[in-house]
């Protein structure tokens, strides 16, 4: 099983194609990710053909077609909110650490699917339940996750409720996040996590599961 960087991996998917961006406002985190030029929403408009972001956070919508991106409010587990916005479905759909804010699971898998053209691809991507750097905060009492979090995710459990809700997984990877600059403490655990992913890559920080809508009738 190969471990990838999270953000390579999505932009190598995302290059010539129509892009649907799910979850793009990144809220908690926008402000660092742009000044720091991690934005992923901007590293996509790089390489896709074409690219429509679509998240609930309003001002995050607003300020992105401020700058010129196609943007759309909507809750995608409400099919008449998506079918109102009536955007053109994508042949890539990219769906990164979102999943794990959301409280009505299937209803948000199901609306994915008229984002997506019928052979076109979804990639989902969330924190991985059973990182070793999770684990090992448990022998503390404390997790590592942020305060929005609802849920959380192992590869078994991440396929089971995507097929469930009709979409078919194809692959599957382990993720790394991307190099950054660390507090030294934290530097120093990510590299034991690192090593450790050699021998075992589902201790990896976070998952990568590559789906297509699953045939019906």
């Amino acid at each position: 099983m190969r471990v990838v960087d999270r953000d390579e991996f999505l932009l190598g998917a995302a290059a010539g194609r129509a892009v649907t961006h799910v979850g793009f406002a990144d809220a908690t985190m926008r402000d660092v990710a742009r000044r720091d030029g991690r934005w992923l929403h901007a590293r996509l408009a790089g390489v896709a053909r074409d690219l429509v972001g679509v998240d609930i956070d309003v001002e995050g919508v607003a300020e992105a077609r401020a700058a010129g991106y196609e943007a759309h409010a909507i809750d995608c587990g409400d099919p008449a909110d998506v079918a109102r916005a009536a955007i053109r479905p994508s042949e890539l759909v990219v769906v990164s650490e979102v999943i794990e804010y959301v409280d009505s699971v299937g209803a948000f898998l199901d609306g994915l699917r008229a984002l997506t053209t019928p052979d076109g691809t979804m990639v989902v991507t969330t924190s991985n339940a059973f990182r070793l750097m999770n684990l090992a905060a448990t022998l503390t009492g404390r997790e590592l996750a942020h305060p929005g979090h609802v849920s959380r995710y192992s590869w078994y459990t991440l396929v089971s409720v995507l097929e469930r809700h009709s979409w078919q997984v194809v692959a599957f990877h382990p993720y790394e996040d991307s190099e950054r600059e660390m507090p030294g403490r934290a530097r120093t655990a990510l590299a034991a996590e690192r090593a450790a992913r050699l021998f075992a890559p589902f201790l990896a920080s976070g998952l990568i599961a590559v789906c297509r809508q699953a045939p019906t009738g």
